[in-house]
């Protein structure tokens, strides 16, 4: 009974974090301010080992340690929210322009993005003479931005160094990224605790794969006219997705801790995948696996 409490109370308290994150009370900041506070942990054992022999009073304890420990984290991270710079080695944010023109004879492009946490958009909606444009913001060292051109580019954004993480406060950097939609896409996106964005809609997206941790997800794909595979792989997630009712859709739910709604659309069951009404009939398809821990995926039509 003593384990139920204290494990209990655990998941009940990681669970209103990111509920609160979710529904912008608190800032995505926290999660990473939390994974700096992992001595915590140690804390946290310790007093369960001498608390041990008290049987449930010792885990009421050591579970309002815990309690005390997520608010100090909580409270931590708003205090700096306001006022970055007062955390120690903190220094001053900016913003990094994204301009990357299209070239001649461009044809498919590979995108890798690298981000951690904070708040990333991705469209379709690029000026015709840019192959990538908008703005990058950021909390420690500028993201670094490399590209290789010809038929098949390659086009890499990464966060550098600490700044990989959104650091103690409550600011996190922010991405907001137009990509063109003429060339065929490969993208590669990884990311840690943040909202994601990404209207894919406009773009002719041949695979996507997404690894990402404790996130909130949108993606809305477009009919690429062609087979395209999407591979999502997430920690704790709340995942949407809308696809045009054009497009066949496969769903392999390689978890069994994935809430969904594809049984109530209309998609049955073929093996381990959920599969959509007239997937064969359709000319073009997309695969769907789904990969990770405590997470919902959610599919809408678009049409």
């Amino acid at each position: 009974m003593s384990s139920r409490i204290f494990w209990g109370t655990v998941l009940v308290a990681l669970g209103v974090l990111f509920l609160l994150s979710n529904l912008g009370v608190l800032p995505w900041g926290v999660w990473q301010t939390l994974v700096k506070a992992w001595p915590l942990l140690l804390v946290v054992w310790g007093a369960s080992i001498l608390l041990h022999p008290f049987g449930r009073l010792g885990a009421l304890l050591t579970a309002l340690i815990v309690i005390v420990g997520l608010g100090a984290v909580v409270v931590y991270t708003l205090a700096f929210a306001s006022n970055p710079g007062a955390a120690p080695g903190y220094p001053t944010a900016g913003v990094l322009p994204l301009d990357q023109p299209l070239e001649n004879g461009t044809q498919t492009v590979k995108v890798d993005l690298d981000f951690g946490a904070g708040t990333i958009s991705l469209d379709g909606r690029a000026p015709a003479d840019k192959l990538a444009w908008g703005s990058l913001g950021y909390i420690f060292g500028a993201p670094q931005v490399s590209y290789s051109g010809g038929a098949s580019a390659q086009l890499r954004v990464a966060m550098t160094g600490a700044g990989w993480s959104s650091g103690a406060g409550g600011r996190t950097p922010s991405w907001d990224i137009h990509l063109n939609p003429q060339p065929v896409y490969d993208l590669d996106l990884d990311t840690g605790a943040c909202h994601a964005d990404l209207d894919l809609s406009a773009l002719k997206v041949r695979s996507l794969v997404l690894s990402t941790g404790a996130s909130d997800t949108d993606i809305v794909f477009g009919d690429p006219g062609r087979d395209a595979t999407a591979r999502l792989e997430f920690g704790a997630a709340a995942v949407r997705v809308k696809v045009p009712r054009s497009v066949g859709v496969r769903v392999d739910l390689a978890t069994g801790l994935v809430g969904t709604n594809l049984a109530g659309l209309g998609f049955t069951h073929d093996g381990s995948a959920w599969v959509s009404p007239e997937y064969a009939v359709r000319q073009s398809h997309l695969d769907i696996r789904v990969e990770g821990g405590a997470s919902s995926f959610n599919l809408d039509w678009t049409d």
